[in-house]
């Protein structure tokens, strides 16, 4: 099976990861979304000629992002397009799953110390899962949910939770939420299975992922 060489993306997780990365940078500054970009490709399954690409961005040092012929401004253009389709052909949950995943990590200086925390729109999507969890842990703590679900999102070590922190917190024993954590996650990976089969259809008939054949 080979993937068509038209296609900016392998795969929707891969448009996806990329998408949000991008998006998160600044526009119009090609330096930072060159590397935005490099970081992205270099930590996901790259076809043949999306290597050629990434050996391109390593190799460049002026001029525009040379991402299969898109400039920096195309480029962005595409994720946009991604996301877009995330916000608004999405059910809810799966949209949530997506953003908390791949949403930006926010950090801040202080005292010569860099301070990670979650963005606004990953808090967000974090918030909106826990509502639609609750239900299933009626015998934890509401506030116990939004860290279990955080600690399930986690992308960074100093945003991490431990089954232990969450048993000092909270109370209980720490296999309670372990086993909680587990069920939870079964139920995150399918939602962003169902999310991917989802948007395969748009993403390969426009071109955004390969057709295999």
């Amino acid at each position: 099976m080979e993937v068509k060489d038209e296609a900016v993306f392998e795969n929707v997780g891969q448009a996806v990861h990329v998408s949000f990365l991008i998006m998160a940078q600044e526009a119009k500054q090609d330096a930072p979304l060159r590397a935005a970009l490099i970081r992205a490709m270099e930590s996901v399954v790259l076809s043949g000629r999306q290597r050629c690409w990434l050996d391109q961005l390593r190799g460049a040092s002026t001029g525009n992002i040379n991402f299969g012929g898109l400039d920096g401004n195309e480029v962005r253009a595409q994720c946009a397009l991604v996301l877009q389709a995330v916000k608004h052909r999405l059910p809810a949950t799966e949209m949530w799953v997506l953003q908390a995943k791949y949403g930006n990590t926010d950090f801040e200086d202080v005292d010569g110390r860099r301070r990670f925390a979650f963005s606004a729109e990953r808090i967000s999507a974090i918030k909106g899962l826990a509502d639609w969890f609750r239900p299933m842990f009626p015998a934890l703590n509401p506030l116990a949910i939004d860290c279990m679900l955080g600690r399930l999102f986690a992308n960074h070590k100093q945003l991490d939770i431990t089954v232990r922190d969450l048993a000092a917190s909270f109370g209980g024993n720490r296999m309670t939420y372990q086993r909680a954590s587990k069920k939870m996650q079964e139920h995150l990976r399918s939602l962003e299975a169902y999310a991917f089969e989802r948007l395969t259809p748009s993403f390969t008939a426009q071109g955004v992922v390969g057709i295999f054949s």
